[in-house]
């Protein structure tokens, strides 16, 4: 049978601990070369919508230990317009009467069928979260208190959380461009939170003698300088374009996601219309033979398995550059959800012959 699940029923069973008990020992497998992940592929061309591409994503990873290989795929409508001076990355949701599409496919190493299929976006913001709360577990100082975060949107929650599971934060100061969002934002997340959130009026106030700094935004263009670091600061991205490349010059170490960047398809001619190429997911040309190129930085998964170096002293600045997300995020996710999901009689059941075959291709 393939099981067939919804966001909802994935957020009853799923909890952030779970999360973290997925994540961490895949990328300890994937830092020890027990687990493969396969960079992302992005297919765009031109929209229907002025200035907008329809992007086929898909990222896939193998993870052994739970003996599934799985398929993240999402099928958008992007566009990058300004907002308050900046440019931005916004999917619009046209499918369905306003829904977005995104489908996670596991599939058994044992016998190739089809285990599960179910909606990515639930999963996507906790396994974002959940691995920059790993990247501070093993690179920021342990008495990290004072927590910046900037951005109120979907991510904001999940980092905020998440990272209050790994360190002892007690204060966190939120930026936003939009004075609403961030005080509903401290508003909702104060309920949930044991440490102090206070809304602040400038992105200068956030980080000013933080310990702690989450970027959590859908900006373009970078806006986190760095006079802003304070010694011995962690720094964590959602997005490669959010930090700036003077910040990233002054850390002591960066990590990254991975040293791949995502692969762009697109018709001839339309790769230099697309706004992110040379900046963005696909790569970001400043950063290019610079001390802060990722292409030679240690990955996350190295640093946690030992394969290389962490932290060296207290007044260190560290970043974790989470440029690109990794299909193996999502089968160490999935593999737990189908887990939990079996065993608690979740979701709905499938005929497994509907999605095999007797002829081979």
């Amino acid at each position: 049978m393939t099981l067939i699940l919804t966001n909802e029923e994935i957020e009853n069973i799923f909890t952030l601990d779970e999360c973290f008990n997925a994540l961490e020992p895949a990328l300890l497998d994937l830092g020890n070369g027990a687990a493969v992940n396969m960079p992302r592929q992005d297919l765009l061309v031109p929209g229907s919508l002025p200035d907008s591409y329809h992007g086929l994503k898909t990222s896939c990873a193998s993870l052994p230990r739970a003996g599934v290989t799985t398929v993240r795929l999402t099928s958008d409508v992007l566009t990058w317009p300004i907002v308050s001076g900046r440019q931005r990355r916004v999917k619009v949701p046209l499918a369905m009467g306003g829904k977005y599409v995104g489908l996670v496919f596991v599939f058994s190493t044992a016998t190739g069928e089809l285990l599960a299929i179910f909606p990515d976006g639930l999963m996507q913001a906790i396994r974002v979260g959940v691995t920059n709360a790993l990247s501070a577990k093993y690179l920021a100082r342990k008495d990290s208190s004072v927590m910046a975060l900037y951005g109120s949107g979907w991510q904001a929650g999940p980092a905020l959380s998440a990272m209050c599971k790994v360190l002892p934060i007690k204060e966190v100061r939120v930026f936003s461009p939009t004075k609403k969002n961030r005080e509903a934002f401290v508003q909702k997340m104060s309920a949930k939170i044991n440490a102090t959130l206070i809304a602040v009026s400038s992105p200068e106030e956030a980080a000013r003698g933080a310990d702690m700094v989450s970027l959590a935004t859908n900006a373009l263009d970078p806006f986190f300088p760095s006079s802003w670091i304070n010694d011995g600061m962690h720094i964590t991205t959602v997005r490669p374009s959010e930090i700036m490349l003077d910040a990233l010059l002054r850390c002591d170490l960066i990590a990254v996601s991975t040293r791949e960047a995502a692969k762009l398809f697109t018709l001839p001619g339309q790769k230099n219309k697309v706004p992110e190429f040379g900046r963005g997911d696909y790569g970001r040309a400043e950063l290019e033979n610079t001390a802060a190129d990722w292409r030679n930085k240690p990955e996350l998964s190295e640093i946690m398995a030992g394969k290389a170096a962490g932290r060296k002293t207290d007044a260190d600045v560290t970043c974790m550059l989470n440029h690109l997300g990794l299909g193996l995020q999502f089968s160490a996710a999935a593999a737990r959800v189908y887990e939990l999901a079996k065993a608690g009689g979740v979701g709905k059941e499938l005929p497994g012959e509907w999605f095999c075959q007797d002829q081979h291709s």
